[in-house]
């Protein structure tokens, strides 16, 4: 909306600021004559425009006035237009400062040509000069309108608009105790939880230090149903029972502590008082409370920032018996922190998320069907189960929208309900978005702006914290720090942290182990990242209509004139029909999809820079043009330039991106990534406002004035060339640095290293010392590392290729006592591991390629005291393949490790006891006989417990039993693959797991199952069997106990037929079912007793070809099969129960025959979306009928040799690929000009070709839209 960046974002004082340096300017080189007027005009409006700007609403500008919403973006335009010519000054000022700033290259030549320069600069200053006049004179004409709407502003102040307006955010909604609903659904859990809180004694008494009465804070965004659980929780009889008096005070947007004052009283007296004094009203509710343990509800409370307001409201509060409660419910975890640190103590805390789908559904259908049978309408169900899918758990959403399609049980309405927006889903007064609106109604102009920033990203985008900041910083969205104290990058990390405490971001972190893997890096980079909830993200899509788009659709479309920023995923050249609205873009971001030639791309690049003149912001994805655009050099207020590739094919030539010579006349760029390029070393230093440098490519030589770029914060893959000597005095001259990766230190000495100073580099948060380990020497290494000390601030190391044998100093010592992060890599001459247990705050450490390291013993827990990785929560041991000895201490080691990865040293015999906090254990190719003890933890019982919750093993050759005790019984992940020696698995063992969710076993062809008659833990929902002969039988055998199974993975198993149909039967949830390479299966029979089957894979079972005999005549049901089938062979779709299949939307075929299965397909032609043939070598022609597929989106044929023609194809076909294709058909599909070409050329995405792509193109389609 044009009143956040024009109105209250921007302000007056900011545009005075505009116009004051726009005068000075134009005084200073005396172009100011005329311009007298202009100037007192604009002195004498700016202060009536700040009046307007204070008086409207900025969520209802146009109920009150279409001429006011269309003036502020005037003034916005012209604002932004003497912003863009002020900046065009300041870009001239950076360019004769780099022209003259010492550089050794250029200086010379500047001197030649001074005066020729001088010239154009005088040439540039004119015309600069006349667009500054020009730019005050309708910045003055634009003023002046505002004259229009005072006489607006005082009727918005007298009027009752103003109120009716207003009503909504200063008492949105009443709440109160009585609970609506009978029962509440979906939050069973979250309710028995708080109510035993509040019902608990423990710990009353403990502390007299802390305030008789304790906090519970219940946050979540809005619609989450934080209101309808506190109802639930507050009319709990325990509950009643529990307290002396119960009270429940709906606090809202206006706290007003006497008003609140006197809402508790009347709670407890149970009639209303007259007094407004504070003082007695607190003596009032003191008697009242005194010596009586009471809960106290606070509902739907916003004030987060008012700290005094807080301590006078809790005051009578803290009078209360010990035991007394306050459940507080808020949409941001900033009031709880808040609340707490006034009452003191710890403050307990549940994030409340949306419902669980079937949970959803069920409060869906209660509304949707009210008053009538839903078994009556059973042709909605189904459309009700897709419309569920759109709410994002939003227990208000499915109220709504059940409510909504309750008025009308008509199949058409609720098609038409599906496809609409939630946005415009509202019923009454409970619209979602109204809801939602409130919170982004307390958000400051400067937190609005960059709130709506983040629309133009996809949903569930993961935001990194830098990358976001970034952005912001870039767009102008971030103000300046008036005292200059703190860097604009930690105004944008606070910017970012009051939107997370507020509920609109979610922080999340890939040390989830839930997310862990065991194949990221953790730790290295900041592992954590923000998400949007879709309801929040649609929000941001509505508030930021006009000013921020995102187009990914096919269709070619216009963007708004009024438009800042853009994200445009490109599918084909004509995505956008009209470049010239794009002038007054800030923020442009372009994927190319996978399948647009160069020649578009460059046409698409080449349009968008010359209309994209005032972009702040410019991201390229997926380019796969080896020379770009000389217009980049026209950008000259571009902040943010990222360009990155991804095609395969170059990177593997290793050939370079050539970037214009244009570029380096960026003097304002503040962030440069690039991946893949070629850049000119010595021209870096151009970029005299670079803070971040992004950088993996190719760059001729060590930048040599990179020292110049004084406000650099972040140097990536630094490479020091052989004998370079300007190394060090380069690196000493950053001395804001967070971030410093230098390779190539082979060609360092020890006296270079000395200069480089990083011990004095306070800031350094980053530190990556590579070297290139045979190319350099064991003493000199030495040597180097010893004077490269950083300072004792550093929070991450990374060392690589070192080729000493000994620890550096500062190693030694406990001197970095602030890393988190350390990673020791490819140092095989390093023999003694340095103390690393001595660092107090290490939480992640990765050893990886040691192959000198031959035992872990105390020097390294570096403890003589029993105390060793206080801190720690990731290790990472990885190819030692000397290290044969783990030296245990009695206790007390690693207390808080999560995470252990032990891979490849076959030579370790022995591993130390297993700490109760591990969540994560893997061992790939280690030769451990039995696995680790674990620690003594219970109090309760004689069982060791633990909080193990994935276990991984591979490839562990010594390893003949697994002994699964008692102590794992959180385990969720259970994973055995290659232990070709394990003999023994105890089948009741698994019945220890009671939590077990997945299992997996594969490649172990001797083990075999013990105490077969005992059932499997009913818990697991996907199991995976591969390769395992008798055990793989065994569990096939028990099928029938698996009764929560969602996935169910058969591989390399020697059976003849599948379970039976009975068994099946009994697996009520299978929806992902794959049998592969299962040589001896002849029949099917069985699988359609999975009644909610969703998906089938069906390869490499040969003998299925040859036994078309009697089959099972049972067929799937319409709420059956119907999302994913894959086959080896179009033979098996003349099976039951494939054969009757009518509803399948992606079909994938391993293997073809001279055509496709016609029949088969037209009977699922109304749904097929994806159809692809993998291996089509005996594959003649495609069905005749093709065009009448009417849901078909992708077509991908592989190997196809022998197909000459094409069909007529489907009109809603996006996209065409067929590789290693006949000649006859790359000639006949030749653009123009083929015999097939008026067939396909309507198809965006569309690739004919003899070659073979590359893995990535031939996947592409089916991943690649989800990055932006």
């Amino acid at each position: 909306m044009a009143l956040a960046f024009a109105g209250k974002a921007v302000a007056a004082s900011a545009i005075s600021t505009i116009v004051r340096k726009s005068f000075n300017y134009l005084e200073k080189y005396r172009k100011a004559e005329g311009m007298k007027s202009v100037k007192e005009r604009l002195e004498r409006t700016l202060p009536q425009v700040q009046v307007v700007f204070d008086a409207v609403d900025t969520e209802r500008i146009r109920d009150q006035s279409e001429a006011l919403d269309a003036w502020l973006w005037q003034l916005r335009d012209a604002v932004e237009e003497a912003e863009d010519v002020l900046d065009e000054v300041e870009y001239y000022k950076l360019e004769k400062k780099v022209k003259s700033g010492g550089n050794m290259v250029t200086s010379s030549l500047y001197k030649c040509k001074r005066l020729f320069i001088q010239h154009f600069n005088t040439t540039f200053k004119v015309g600069t000069f006349k667009r500054m006049a020009d730019a005050m004179k309708k910045l003055d004409e634009v003023s002046v309108g505002v004259e229009r709407f005072i006489l607006l502003v005082d009727h918005l102040d007298s009027s009752s608009f103003k109120h009716i307006c207003h009503q909504d955010v200063v008492n949105p909604r009443e709440t109160s105790s009585f609970l609506i609903e009978e029962t509440i659904i979906g939050r069973d859990t979250e309710r028995d939880q708080i109510v035993e809180w509040l019902i608990e004694q423990r710990g009353d008494n403990q502390n007299p230090e802390v305030c008789n009465v304790i906090l519970f804070g219940l946050v979540g965004i809005g619609g989450m149903g934080k209101t309808t659980l506190a109802q639930a929780v507050y009319n709990d009889q325990k509950v009643k029972q529990f307290f002396d008096h119960t009270m429940w005070v709906c606090v809202s947007n206006d706290f007003d502590v006497p008003a609140l004052t006197r809402k508790i009283i009347q709670e407890i007296t149970g009639r209303g008082t007259d007094v407004t004094c504070l003082n007695t009203l607190q003596k009032i509710l003191s008697e009242n409370l005194s010596s009586k343990k009471f809960l106290l509800v606070f509902d739907d409370v916003w004030n987060d920032e008012r700290r005094t307001d807080w301590e006078k409201l809790v005051a009578p509060l803290k009078l209360g018996q010990k035991g007394s409660k306050i459940l507080l419910t808020t949409r941001m975890q900033s009031v709880v922190d808040i609340a707490e640190r006034v009452l003191g103590g710890i403050a307990k805390c549940m994030r409340l998320e949306g419902l669980q789908e079937n949970d959803l559904l069920e409060l869906f259908n209660k509304h949707a069907y009210f008053g009538v049978d839903p078994n009556n309408y059973l042709n909605l169900q189904e459309i009700g189960n897709h419309i569920i899918k759109k709410l994002s758990g939003s227990p208000l959403a499915a109220k709504v929208m059940g409510g909504l399609l309750n008025n009308s049980l008509d199949t058409l309405y609720w098609s038409r309900m599906l496809r609409e927006k939630i946005s415009n889903i509202e019923h009454g007064n409970e619209g979602v978005m109204k809801v939602l609106r409130l919170s982004y109604h307390h958000l400051s102009p400067q937190l609005k702006a960059c709130f709506r920033y983040c629309s133009m990203f996809r949903e569930d985008y993961e935001f990194r914290k830098e990358e976001l900041v970034d952005l912001w910083m870039a767009s102008g969205l971030i103000q300046p720090d008036v005292d200059e104290n703190h860097r604009p990058e930690d105004v944008g990390e606070y910017y970012l942290g009051i939107l997370t405490k507020k509920s609109f971001f979610e922080l999340r972190s890939n040390m989830s182990i839930h997310r862990y893997d065991g194949t990221t890096t953790i730790g290295e980079f900041s592992d954590e990242y923000y998400v949007l909830h879709d309801l929040l993200h649609e929000l941001a899509r509505t508030v930021s209509i006009k000013e921020c788009v995102r187009i990914s659709s096919d269709v070619c479309g216009t963007i708004p004139e009024a438009v800042r920023h853009a994200t445009i995923i490109i599918r084909n050249c004509t995505v956008i029909s009209d470049f010239s609205t794009l002038k007054k873009l800030r923020t442009l971001r372009i994927y190319f999809d996978g399948t647009i030639n160069q020649r578009d791309q460059w046409t698409v690049l080449k349009n968008v820079l010359n209309a994209t003149t005032k972009l702040r912001v410019f991201h390229v994805k997926n380019c796969s043009l080896r020379k770009l655009p000389d217009a980049f050099g026209s950008l000259l207020h571009l902040r943010y330039l990222c360009h990155s590739s991804v095609n395969a094919w170059m990177k593997s030539k290793k050939w370079p991106i050539w970037f214009p010579s244009s570029i380096y006349k960026l003097h304002h760029l503040q962030m440069l990534e690039l991946t893949r390029c070629l850049l000119v070393s010595w021209r870096l230093g151009n970029f005299v406002c670079l803070r971040h440098l992004y950088y993996s490519g190719f760059v001729i030589g060590l930048p040599p004035y990179v020292g110049r770029l004084t406000s650099l914060q972040d140097v990536h893959h630094i490479c020091v060339p052989h004998r370079h000597g300007l190394f060090p005095s380069e690196i000493q001259n950053l001395k804001d640095l967070r971030h410093l990766e230098i390779s190539g230190l082979q060609n360092v000495n020890a006296e270079e290293a000395v200069l480089t100073k990083l011990s004095e580099k306070k800031n350094l948060n980053f530190l990556s010392l590579s070297w290139q380990s045979d190319q350099s020497e064991a003493d000199i290494d030495e040597r180097v590392l010893n004077d490269l000390q950083p300072h004792a601030n550093l929070a991450k190391l990374k060392i690589t290729g070192y080729n000493g044998s000994r620890s550096p100093f500062w190693m030694e010592n406990p001197i970095l006592t602030n890393v988190t992060y350390i990673s020791l890599s490819s140092c095989n001459q390093w023999q003694h591991l340095p103390p690393l247990g001595r660092l107090p705050s290490l939480k992640y450490l990765y050893l990886r390629d040691m192959g000198s390291v031959k035992k872990i013993n105390n020097s390294f827990y570096g403890c003589y005291n029993h105390f060793g990785f206080q801190s720690l929560k990731l290790l990472h041991i990885e190819d030692l393949p000397a290290l044969d000895e783990w030296v245990e201490i009695e206790d007390n080691l690693f207390p808080q490790l999560e995470v252990l990865v032990i891979r490849y040293c076959r030579a370790l015999r022995n591993a130390p006891t297993l700490p109760s906090t591990l969540a994560y254990f893997e061992l790939d190719d280690v030769g451990l006989t039995t696995l680790p003890a674990t620690h003594w933890t219970s109090e309760t019982t004689l069982l060791p417990k633990s909080s193990l919750v994935k276990l991984k093993i591979s490839h562990c050759p010594n390893l003949a039993t697994l002994e699964l005790k008692y102590c794992f019984e959180d385990l969720e992940e259970l994973r055995i693959r290659g232990c070709k020696n394990m003999l023994h698995l105890r089948m009741d063992q698994l019945h220890r797991l009671p939590f077990l969710k997945t299992f997996s076993v594969k490649d172990c062809p001797n083990l075999i199952a013990i105490q077969e008659e005992m059932s499997s833990p009913s818990s697991i929902k996907n199991l995976y069997i591969d390769s395992c002969a008798a055990y793989g039988t065994s569990l096939t055998n028990s099928l029938c106990s698996f009764t929560s199974l969602t996935t169910l993975s058969l591989r390399d198993c020697a059976m003849s037929a599948l379970p039976s149909a009975e068994v099946f039967r009994n697996l009520t949830t299978v929806q992902h079912l794959e049998i592969v390479n299962c040589t001896e299966l002849i029949v099917l029979d069985g699988i359609e007793e999975l009644r909610h089957l969703r998906e089938l894979n069906i390869n490499g079972c040969h003998k299925l070809d040859k036994h078309l005999g009697s089959l099972s005549q049972e067929t799937f049901q319409a709420s059956d099969l119907n999302q994913k089938l894959r086959i080896s062979s179009p033979f098996l779709l003349q099976w039951e129960p494939l054969g009757r299949v009518n509803s399948i939307t992606y079909l994938t075929i391993d293997k073809s025959h001279r055509c496709l299965p016609e029949e088969w397909l037209m009977q699922n032609r109304n749904h097929l979306k994806h159809l692809g043939v993998l291996n089509a070598t005996h594959l003649e022609f495609l069905p005749s009928t093709m065009a009448s597929f009417t849901s078909l989106e992708t077509l991908s044929i592989h190997r196809a040799v022998l197909l000459q023609s094409l069909p007529e194809l489907p009109a809603c076909l996006k996209v065409l690929q067929i590789f290693e294709c006949h000649p006859v058909l790359e000639r006949r599909c030749r653009k123009r000009r083929g015999c097939d070409w008026q067939k396909i050329a309507r198809i965006p995405n569309l690739k004919i070709v003899q070659d073979i792509p590359s893995q990535y193109t031939l996947h592409y389609y089916r991943s690649s839209y989800r990055f932006f």
